[in-house]
């Protein structure tokens, strides 16, 4: 199952904006995504926080799937700097 832990949205192009959410993935769900995505330091036990990018759906599992996401990322702090760091014009909502 995945948990929304932050939502927004970031310039696309133009005057386009997208949703952007930052995701935690509890351990033992990787496989979800298949090994390939996944750095052989990250261990089955960890969780792990992804950037989702664009229009998304939550399944009945509660798992979302989103037109893109980011590579895997150990610690919110992690993701968040990644999405600052890469991405022009980004506005997070406040909870």
């Amino acid at each position: 199952m995945h948990k929304i832990i932050k939502t927004g949205e970031w310039k696309y192009s133009g005057n386009t904006y997208l949703p952007i959410l930052l995701v935690e993935q509890e351990p033992g769900n990787l496989s979800s995504l298949g090994s390939a995505a996944f750095s052989s330091t990250i261990g089955k036990d960890s969780t792990v926080y992804y950037l989702h990018f664009g229009k998304y759906l939550i399944d009945e599992q509660g798992y979302i799937s989103a037109d893109s996401s980011s590579r895997p990322f150990l610690s919110v702090q992690d993701a968040l700097g990644y999405a600052e760091r890469n991405i022009e014009i980004l506005n997070w909502n406040t909870e």
